[in-house]
């Protein structure tokens, strides 16, 4: 397995390779190319080609919700949707509904 940074070619003696990333500093969520060139016993060069590959945030993010269990009637109060997350993104909306 291979850590990539942009721009730092790794070699490898096998044709097969593990993409990881750091994880203190991901590949973003967008479109990325990858290049190949492989090499010949004699040394000779392949011409480069490439692989475009999209990172995709499909991951749900988490709702957390905060707020008291109990209130005085007619006061009013706070609901807290701030502890919420998304691992591949940040969180945008909060849509907040009354059940019952």
């Amino acid at each position: 397995m291979a850590i990539f940074k942009f721009g730092a070619p790794i070699e490898s003696k096998e044709p097969n390779i593990a993409v990881e990333m750091d994880a203190t500093n991901p590949l973003p969520v967008g479109k990325h190319r990858f290049q190949l060139i492989v090499v010949d016993d004699a040394g000779n060069e392949s011409l480069p080609v490439e692989l475009v590959v999209t990172v995709a945030d499909d991951q749900r993010p988490t709702a957390v919700i905060d707020g008291p269990s109990r209130v005085s009637f007619k006061e009013p109060f706070r609901l807290l949707g701030e502890k919420s997350f998304d691992i591949g993104g940040k969180v945008v909306l909060w849509r907040w509904t009354l059940l019952d």
